[in-house]
């Protein structure tokens, strides 16, 4: 059975660019309603114009004291949630450094529960609504020099488990969304903030490990229709996550060839 979206808000985190402003588009495209909110108020707005009168913007730091309160207050009678604000670092052991750390796992885990908690008690009132968490196919393994961000993925995806279980007798539906290397922003804006000039995440990886966001998008739009507990837009990566998993050892060497 498929859920129609039409006339349904959802509210999206981290929309300024990259995967969650093409999942505000492809949303709006199935006929619901979009909240936006980021930090870059000129990159929403343009979005917004973009994307019509069924988008409004709320500019914001998620990270906030009170912010996440005062953004679910305004964003109405909301069906659906995208909780997909997050960063990454690029930093090893040895350059581990607290503040950026915490900084870290304030935004992608902290700020993140704190929301769809949020979120989540006014979808039971309701006996309806779905929750989706952006983790990582890093949440199920860790690679060299990004074990914040892995680390943070993969406490996102336990919450996501646990509140799957919670919420399902109200009837909302809470999935983990599971990209891969994406071609956004996001790379280099994670070098930056790790000191380094630009990434080179992307031209190291292979072509099949990379996806355009709209991939992401459309995947989450997929879900939103027929729920689901994790959404994966590449078969290979996650029967390879699996593995990875199953046999630590052999998978140490095979990860190091591709970090």
């Amino acid at each position: 059975m498929s859920i129609s979206l039409e006339g349904k808000t959802i509210l999206i985190t981290g929309a300024s660019s990259g995967i969650g402003a093409a999942t505000a588009k492809a949303c709006a495209k199935k006929g619901m309603r979009c909240v936006i909110t980021a930090r870059r108020k000129e990159q929403l707005q343009t979005l917004a114009n973009e994307i019509g009168d069924s988008c409004s913007v709320i500019v914001g730091d998620v990270t906030e004291d009170g912010f996440n309160q005062h953004l679910v207050d305004c964003a109405g009678d909301v069906y659906a949630i995208f909780v997909n604000a997050g960063h990454g670092l690029d930093q090893n052991t040895l350059q581990f450094n607290s503040t950026q750390f915490k900084e870290l796992f304030e935004l992608n885990v902290f700020a993140a529960v704190e929301l769809a908690a949020l979120v989540a008690k006014k979808m039971v009132e309701k006996k309806s609504g779905h929750i989706l968490l952006c983790a990582s196919c890093l949440s199920k393994f860790s690679t060299p020099s990004h074990g914040a961000y892995c680390a943070s993925k993969s406490a996102l995806e336990a919450m996501a488990k646990t509140m799957r279980m919670e919420l399902k007798p109200s009837k909302v539906f809470v999935s983990s969304v599971h990209p891969i290397g994406t071609t956004t922003e996001f790379f280099d804006e994670s070098a930056k903030r790790s000191g380094m000039a630009q990434s080179d995440f992307a031209s190291q990886t292979p072509s099949w490990l990379m996806q355009p966001p709209e991939k992401v998008a459309n995947a989450v739009v997929r879900c939103l229709k027929k729920p689901k507990s994790e959404v994966w837009t590449s078969l290979p990566m996650r029967l390879i996550s699996t593995a990875l998993g199953a046999l630590p050892r052999a998978s140490e060497p095979i990860i190091n060839r591709f970090s």
